[in-house]
């Protein structure tokens, strides 16, 4: 067998390559407590997520590290990173598996944002090491609100596309379609989410701006506005001094200024002026005149709902259509529904004229393209999906 001689620099070269692959103490401990400073700054700062970063690096250079594993998912969490938030704290659950502060932590997260299954199933996994007391009354909290399935709220206005404004009896927040929150409530209103941009425009202590489905600020128009509606057809409705315009996200105003004006939804929107109402296009030009005494709208202020949009015209119901012309048809079927008002409650009808759901709901709203609606009950407010009655 032929036999390796290896000159003696090579050998020299080896064993310092090994010494820098296992690591320098005195450097480590350096870079530990840089990290650390660096992190600590940026928190007092409440730049949460630069500090994140920095007890994430911070973890890499020391052996007991899930305390700053939880420093990072904490920071992760103020700043709205979901997922980075739960990496965290799962490798803090790896590295000290008899705590169960991670657990808690993760649980807690998964349970203000409404998703109760996912606790559940979370909390499964929970080591017996790390089983405690907090623990079990985590699981029967989880069970209890999965079961019974969707939550309940104090006010809705209602689905529109795959998202839905609720009120829970302090805030406003946003509920997804299945039926968790999307934005945990935190806001004073919040209007409706718009798929062009990834926006719902929100208020908080008065001061109105547009943020993402992440729950982070994305458009801060002027603070003048003291109302902002939802953005569509590259527009979003504003109220500033009592008068309503709209603006683009730029912050470029039309000059039009209206006693009212609604959002676009399928490029039409209502506006009102000296007690007349009217319909614009996505230019702003007037597709009717001011001749109709009311144009209905829902809670988002959204006019048209499946083509048609519903007015009263010297005391009548008449319909019209997205180019403005009156037409035969009636309130649409959504989903092949709509509102049905039997005495003093509310259910939906086909088209046949078929009650498909029972009329014992004391509010209802529209059936959305997803198949879902929320309807009112005894006073709170509950979302329900047709895939149930079908």
């Amino acid at each position: 067998m032929k036999k390796y001689i290896f000159p003696p620099v090579l050998i020299l070269l080896i064993f310092f390559s090994w010494m820098n692959v296992l690591g320098n103490p005195d450097k480590d401990a350096a870079k530990y407590e840089e990290y650390i400073g660096k992190a600590e700054l940026n928190e007092k700062n409440t730049a949460y997520i630069t500090a994140a970063e920095y007890y994430a690096q911070a973890a890499e250079y020391t052996e007991d590290n899930a305390e700053i594993y939880l420093l990072a998912a904490e920071n992760y969490k103020k700043c709205g990173e979901g997922n980075l938030f739960l990496k965290y704290s799962r490798l803090a659950a790896q590295k000290a598996p008899e705590n169960d502060r991670p657990w808690v932590m993760m649980a807690e997260f998964c349970l203000e944002r409404g998703e109760a299954g996912k606790a559940v199933n979370l909390l499964k996994e929970v080591p017996s090491s790390a089983s405690t007391e907090k623990i079990s009354e985590l699981i029967a909290d989880a069970e209890s609100r999965f079961h019974k399935g969707y939550k309940s709220f104090s006010d809705s206005k209602g689905f529109y596309g795959d998202y839905c404004a609720v009120f829970d009896g302090n805030f406003w927040g946003i509920l997804d379609a299945e039926g968790r929150y999307q934005i945990i409530p935190e806001y004073d209103d919040a209007g409706a989410y718009s798929p062009d941009e990834d926006i719902i425009p929100v208020c908080r202590e008065g001061k109105w701006f547009f943020i993402n489905t992440d729950n982070q600020v994305r458009y801060v128009p002027s603070e003048k506005y003291t109302w902002l509606g939802s953005f569509g057809s590259g527009l979003a409705p504003f109220c500033c001094g009592g008068k309503y315009g709209y603006t683009d996200l730029e912050g470029n105003e039309k000059a039009e200024y209206f006693d009212y004006a609604g959002p676009f939804s399928e490029g039409v929107a209502a506006v009102q002026r000296d007690g007349k109402w009217a319909l614009v296009n996505a230019e702003l030009e007037f597709i009717t005149g001011f001749e109709y005494d009311e144009i209905s709208a829902d809670r988002y202020g959204f006019c048209v709902h499946g083509g048609v949009i519903c007015a009263v015209k010297d005391g009548k119901n008449v319909y019209i259509d997205v180019s403005g012309e009156e037409t035969k048809s009636e309130r649409p079927y959504l989903c092949n529904l709509r509102p049905v008002k039997f005495g003093e409650f509310m259910g939906y009808e086909n088209k046949q004229g078929d009650i498909v759901i029972d009329a014992y709901f004391d509010e209802v709203t529209d059936f959305s393209e997803n198949g879902r609606a929320m309807v009112k009950e005894d006073g709170v407010w509950k979302m329900i999906s047709l895939d149930v009655y079908e």
